[in-house]
């Protein structure tokens, strides 16, 4: 029995064929938690705080961009990404993959763990969902499941929808706060009636600013900037797409030729330094050393016979703990996963 969510992921013993499928992750739970607020606030606060046109405008939108974010949402859920092949066996056929055989889960285009032949060289076996997607993207935790070319536009729509529910509900609150402080009366009725600062005590009062138009600015406020940090997040979130779109890679590649360049450039500059200490090291030594030039001349010579070997002895230790963590990040530790407990890199 699986437990209902998780916070980690964790490899499942069967593949995963949606996202729907328990364990559900706790950012998926979160993501359905803020949806189900925000939809009701918006109907029944801010599209109740306009005047009646623009109510019956924004509630038309609302529900319009609602439901296509609905139905992007579970299609991206409920879509199987994994290769053709796959998804004709059975779930529960899964081939124990012997470590003494093959060293990586796919190999010369083949995956000796879902027993398929892949049809292209960016098919990747997702460890989490334990099974090979076609055209792998990345595993998304907010929707639980595999990103691949066969959910990839329905992911992108998905991500569209919400970036302009979250735009739309910026607007009309920036509206609102505008009406609040220019002219109230183009609000709702509704509004101004929870709105009206009018006291009276002696004498007939009305006063800009009580209680109910406080809270009720204050809760603008804090609404609208909640839409715009939802609003820059996806935002980004789509420009990324539409940046590695143009370079024509995944975000899986993307990641993998930045975590290579950064390795790389780390390798670089520790050599640098090992090279600058060792000089500044040498150069101290002359300067401090005054003896006679055949004295000197042996000294140098003995001194750069046994500090060559112990400085290239170091160089060399540190290229090839580099050169291990590139690899390493090339095999991609996260996304490669079979079901031997003491197996922990399986790449292609």
């Amino acid at each position: 029995m699986y437990k209902c969510c998780t916070i980690k992921l964790t490899r499942r013993p069967q593949r995963r064929t949606n996202g729907l499928q328990l364990p559900l992750n706790y950012l998926q739970i979160l993501g359905w938690i803020v949806f189900a607020v925000t939809a009701l606030v918006n109907f029944l606060l801010v599209v109740q705080i306009q005047f009646q046109e623009l109510k019956s405008i924004s509630l038309i939108i609302y529900s319009f961009l609602y439901v296509f974010h609905i139905v992007s949402h579970i299609a991206a859920c409920l879509m199987d990404p994994g290769e053709k092949d796959l998804r004709k066996q059975n779930i529960n056929t899964l081939p124990e993959f012997d470590r003494t055989i093959h060293a990586h889960v796919i190999e010369n285009g083949r995956c000796h763990l879902c027993n398929i032949n892949t049809t292209d060289k960016k098919t990747k076996h997702c460890g989490i969902c334990n099974k090979c997607v076609y055209h792998f993207d990345h595993h998304c935790k907010w929707l639980n499941n595999c990103v691949g070319r066969r959910n990839y536009a329905v992911f992108i729509l998905c991500v569209i929808s919400a970036l302009l529910l979250a735009v739309f509900t910026l607007v009309l609150c920036v509206i609102d706060f505008y009406f609040f402080l220019k002219s109230p009366q183009k609000l709702s009725t509704a509004a101004q009636n929870f709105i009206n600062c009018t006291e009276i005590a002696n004498n007939f009062v009305i006063e800009q600013y009580c209680k109910n138009s406080i809270s009720f600015l204050i809760f603008l406020v804090m609404f609208s900037i909640s839409a715009l940090a939802i609003a820059c997040a996806l935002l980004h979130l789509l420009c990324f797409h539409i940046y590695i779109s143009l370079l024509g890679i995944s975000t899986y590649e993307y990641i993998m030729r930045n975590t290579h360049a950064k390795s790389q450039n780390n390798c670089k500059c520790c050599r640098m330094n090992i090279r600058r200490l060792y000089i500044v090291k040498n150069s101290t030594t002359r300067s401090n050393t005054i003896v006679s030039p055949e004295h000197n001349n042996k000294q140098n010579v003995a001194q750069k016979q046994n500090t060559e070997p112990s400085m290239k002895n170091l160089i060399n230790t540190l290229v090839a703990d580099e050169l291990n963590k590139a690899k390493k990040f090339f095999l991609y530790e996260n996304n490669k996963i079979h079901p031997s407990k003491d197996v922990t890199d399986d790449r292609r």
